[in-house]
């Protein structure tokens, strides 16, 4: 065994365990060849002895850096920190580095967040883009690196996702405000060239048109403060003309909503009911308690991850877009509106 500071080699991890340099090498590429118990061994020994691949020794030897990128839209949101968690814990078990960058729903930024992860050639790609991503796919066409959209989908299927139900999720939702007598709904969209999800807009009004409710866009750009003042305008409205419940593509835009209906002197459930979408750890905590959509967030990165590295290791992808299941959490910011209340006690 090296002493010192000298670095640790395979050679050394494999006369720890007394196995060939070989099953070493194809333990710690994550390749197969090797069986699961004695690649757990390999992996955990190499952790004991702080084995670390020279990165520009495997780049040079396989053409491949073991870094994949993930590129998500807003790091303020806590949706994509267990995007994240998920994604690199997945990473890191099959020996893959992660570099992580937020476009802040800045298409200017997205861009150069790109051309850095290509300078850095990375072998693969997890975007949650800015938009429904053709033009990730166009930018990264040429490089032969896999790609997985994230709460998206390619329309063209030309690319691999992993994204939550959203037309489910809206379906939920909307039978959900409208059994408690709602007739006047708003949903938070982003503006149609940044929308990640158009398919929710798209379902929402085809629901208004089969079931005959009022159904309002509220398009605006979806940083907290934008997100607020546009609220705010469609709040001030009259009684009468303003919608009695407001749908959100994310519990930190829900909040946001809290935040509008307070410096109008609003109530929820009161005034204005409220729906989120991620059931994040805080939001059954609010006051009052929000009623959400439910997906796995973890899962949404632990198979994206997966989607990349097994192509990378040309290992077959059976289903290369994964809609995640949904549901619905009732808690106390929905309730029937004031109107519909009135009826029922005179």
């Amino acid at each position: 065994m090296p002493s010192g500071r000298e670095p640790i080699t395979q050679r050394d991890v494999a006369s720890s365990l007394g196995v060939s340099i070989s099953a070493v090498s194809l333990a710690l590429a994550g390749r197969p060849g090797v069986g699961e118990d004695l690649r757990r061994r390999i992996l955990e020994r190499a952790a004991e002895l702080g084995y670390r691949p020279n990165a520009s020794a495997v780049a040079l030897r396989t053409s491949r850096t073991r870094i994949l990128g993930l590129l998500i839209r807003n790091l303020r949101n806590p949706h994509f920190l267990d995007v994240i968690d998920g994604f690199d814990e997945t990473c890191a078990r099959a020996g893959y580095e992660v570099m992580v960058g937020s476009s802040r729903y800045d298409t200017t930024r997205e861009t150069q967040l790109l051309d850095a992860f290509q300078d850095r050639a990375i072998d693969g790609l997890a975007i949650a883009p800015i938009g429904t991503g053709p033009q990730i796919r166009e930018r990264f066409s040429a490089t032969n690196r896999p790609i997985v959209l994230l709460d998206t989908a390619d329309p063209q299927l030309l690319t691999m996702s992993v994204r939550s139900d959203q037309e489910r999720s809206v379906d939920l939702v909307v039978r959900h405000l409208l059994e408690l007598g709602h007739r006047h709904l708003a949903m938070v969209v982003a503006p149609t060239d940044k929308s990640p999800d158009p398919e929710r807009l798209h379902h929402f009004r085809r629901m208004a048109a089969e079931l005959g409710f009022t159904a309002t866009a509220l398009t605006t750009e979806l940083s907290a403060d934008a997100a607020r003042t546009a609220l705010r305008t469609t709040l001030r409205q009259p009684a009468a003309q303003r919608p009695t419940a407001i749908i959100t593509n994310s519990d930190y835009i829900a909040h946001t909503v809290y935040l509008a209906a307070e410096d109008l002197g609003l109530g929820i459930p009161a005034d204005l009911s409220v729906v989120g979408h991620d059931d994040l750890p805080t939001s059954a905590s609010l006051l009052p308690a929000l009623t959400t959509i439910a997906v796995d967030r973890r899962e949404i990165g632990e198979r994206a991850a997966t989607l990349l590295i097994d192509t990378l290791a040309a290992a077959p992808v059976v289903h290369p877009n994964i809609v995640l299941p949904v549901e619905l959490r009732v808690r106390a910011s929905t309730a029937p509106p004031q109107l519909a209340r009135s009826s029922a006690t005179a």
